[in-house]
């Protein structure tokens, strides 16, 4: 979700090829003035100041898109017509460009993070692949993300051990978690064209909580970057960029609360920040690129990210004075579409690995005798919808924590839009069960008293024939649609947890019921922020597709039906 803050100034933000007589942002004014006729040349200002100029190339959530996409992120189909934009080809072929078009203004590649997951080549090929294809063009920096945890340390630590670029987070606790130990640093140091430049990573301060950490534990961003930019400003780093996968949000917090910080490298909230015309692109613009942030002694922060999922790249070149404070920048986000080409060397790779992911993907996992129906999901219970709460709930029977604990969680959630597409009757591959499920998220656990799990019922009603609404299992539920907007709900029943024999009971509004959800609406996603606001003992589970994969082969063949856990009134 990307947060809109209140815009402080517009960057004038242009290509390269045009700078003869251009206006460039002026760190000292609150409008953009005219420099010089060109004032990269000789890195000279009119006063005849020295100016070092310093060139960001950036990428966030990568997410796989190794393949090109569409406008909704998913694989890209031109025989049905889609526009083909992004893919790991076209960003590589683009940051070689930017690299040459700006040789003479010290160019860094910094990448921030979430590299893994969202598509069937991770799903399939895990870290393998992405190291492989990230090592083809090492960033000079990157940071984790919090989807790099996904498949918990072990998962990770390969990863770490493969990658040629310095992997920088400044704000992780490892001491109970010796394997990560060693495996990444808390910042770099860039030498650029006799200067230095220091990078200090940062990824967000409740990753233990979005994805399978186990005994890593994460701190305070801004305490940890004071804490290493005070270190780094003592061995004679006068440039401090911060490259955050903290979102949007909190590197605004940063940027307001760390006094050596100049520049922060952002991703995480796939925040898209662009001055200028958008028309025809597939995401609208957070705000204005770059962000600034002016501090209270005057020095202004530059924000800088690019969307997500290969769609952007961004690239930002400030000028600083002999002290290492930003004098002026130029800049933008660029959509890569048909008018980049691919990188010949990263198409003709791909190649074998597509082979491995086409041999994969055809792999069966079970069968369904019936028609799993998406498209009822968002009017009524759907078939579909319901077995995939019921493989939520599958996945928990038998860990409970006392002997008088059928389950784990007696309650699965999940929602129309986390469900891509039907499934026809017939035999189930991999693949088929990643295009209908493939976003990816976890199967959290957590504790919600019932007034809560009440209101997301409420708001799952009046969000009627959208993605909002929510499918479940160890609910019955009858709704009134005639009613007014939050008195919808006539009456719930509840699944019990702790009983001998499963059976349903009557909500009660000052109970405590766990629910097995994905954790994106688990989370506070698509409206439903009494989940995000008031859960408690939240767990992260495992990914979706695993849980589902799981369910398939158990239940194969599958001859789901409705059974009334849904009821509406109309």
């Amino acid at each position: 979700m990307c947060i809109v803050a209140t815009t402080l100034r517009l960057a004038f933000c242009l290509t390269a090829a045009s700078l003869s007589g251009v206006r460039f942002t002026d760190a000292t004014s609150e409008q953009g003035v005219v420099i010089s006729n060109n004032p990269w040349q000789d890195g000279k200002s009119d006063d005849g100041d020295s100016l070092y100029p310093l060139t960001i190339i950036h990428l966030n959530d990568f997410h796989a898109r190794f393949e090109q996409t569409n406008a909704v992120s998913t694989r890209c189909k031109p025989d049905e017509g889609e526009r083909c934009i992004g893919g790991y080809g076209r960003v590589v072929a683009r940051i070689k460009s930017l690299q040459q078009e700006y040789a003479d203004r010290n160019p860094v590649y910094l990448n921030a993070g979430d590299s893994f997951q969202g598509t069937i080549w991770y799903t399939l090929l895990r870290w393998n692949v992405t190291a492989h294809f990230l090592n083809l063009l090492p960033a000079d920096a990157m940071t984790l993300g919090n989807h790099e945890f996904d498949h918990g340390v072990e998962g990770l630590v390969p990863f770490l051990e493969a990658i040629n670029s310095p992997m920088v987070v400044a704000n992780i606790d490892d001491r109970e978690e010796p394997t990560l130990q060693g495996k990444y640093q808390r910042s770099v140091v860039l030498e650029r064209g006799g200067r230095k430049i220091g990078v200090v990573g940062v990824i967000h301060h409740a990753t233990d909580t979005l994805s399978m950490t186990e005994r890593v534990r994460f701190l305070d961003e801004v305490e940890c970057i004071n804490r290493e930019a005070s270190g780094l400003k003592h061995l004679g780093v006068d440039i401090i960029v911060v490259l955050s996968h903290c979102g949007f949000t909190i590197d605004q917090r940063i940027a307001r609360e760390c006094p050596d910080v100049d520049v922060i490298v952002g991703g995480h909230s796939h925040t898209l920040l662009h001055t200028g015309n958008v028309t025809g692109w597939p995401d609208e613009p957070a705000n204005v690129y770059p962000y600034v942030v002016q501090q209270p002694t005057g020095r202004q922060v530059l924000i800088v990210q690019a969307g997500s999922f290969t769609k952007y790249l961004g690239h930002l070149q400030v000028l600083f004075d002999e002290h290492g404070e930003v004098v002026r920048w130029e800049g933008n986000t660029e959509l890569l579409d048909e008018r980049f080409p691919q990188d010949e060397d990263i198409e003709q790779q791909l190649v074998p690995w597509r082979t491995q992911v086409n041999a994969l993907a055809v792999r069966p996992v079970g069968s369904s005798k019936v028609f799993l129906s998406k498209p009822a999901c968002r009017t009524g219970e759907c078939n579909f919808g319901s077995f995939v709460a019921d493989a939520f709930v599958d996945y928990y029977v038998g860990r409970g924590e006392s002997e008088l604990e059928w389950t784990y969680a007696a309650i699965g959630i999940t929602n129309d839009g986390g469900l891509r597409t039907s499934l026809s009757a017939g035999s189930l591959t991999y693949e088929d069960l990643v295009t209908a499920i493939p976003y990816e998220n976890t199967v959290d656990t957590f504790d919600l008293r019932g007034q809560h799990l009440l209101d997301a019922l409420e708001y799952s009603a009046s969000r009627y024939n959208t993605a909002d609404v929510l499918q479940f299992s160890g609910l019955r539920v009858i709704f009134n649609l005639t009613q007014p907007v939050l008195q919808r709900v006539q009456r719930v029943e509840v699944r019990c947890r702790v009983c001998r024999i499963p059976r349903y009971e009557p909500l009660d509004t000052g109970a405590i019921y766990r629910i097995a959800i994905a954790a994106w609406i688990g989370s506070g996603g698509n409206g439903y922020e009494m989940f995000g606001q008031h859960r408690t003992n939240v767990r992260v589970g495992p990914l979706d597709i695993d849980v589902f994969e799981r369910y398939v082969a158990k239940m194969s063949p599958i001859v789901q039906g409705t059974d009334g856990r849904m009821v509406f009134v109309r």
